[in-house]
């Protein structure tokens, strides 16, 4: 998997966000929160979100497009997925 840096994910992404709204992925934590499973076009992706040793955001992706160093939607739903799990997490 290409590892990407998300250092604007909203301004990175947007492309993504934008077909997440007409795909309407399926998201679901593979073991552990920053781990997911997207399915989208009847495939299953695994998507990691972490952090790096320099505080960096990273994301992962085993998708053709992550692999040619670009922001997939599998990606995209993975982050907005993981931004409301922290959310609630937080509100707790």
């Amino acid at each position: 998997m290409f590892k990407l840096v998300l250092s604007n994910p909203e301004k990175q992404l947007k492309n993504g966000f934008e077909k997440c709204r007409e795909m309407h992925p399926k998201v679901s934590i593979n073991g552990a929160i920053g781990n997911y499973h997207v399915i989208g076009n009847e495939n299953k992706y695994n998507v990691k979100l972490f952090k790096n040793e320099r505080g960096q955001k990273i994301a992962e992706c085993c998708c053709k497009a992550n692999e040619n160093g670009m922001f997939c939607y599998h990606i995209a739903a993975a982050v907005l997925a993981h931004t409301g799990i922290m959310r609630q997490r937080q509100a707790a």
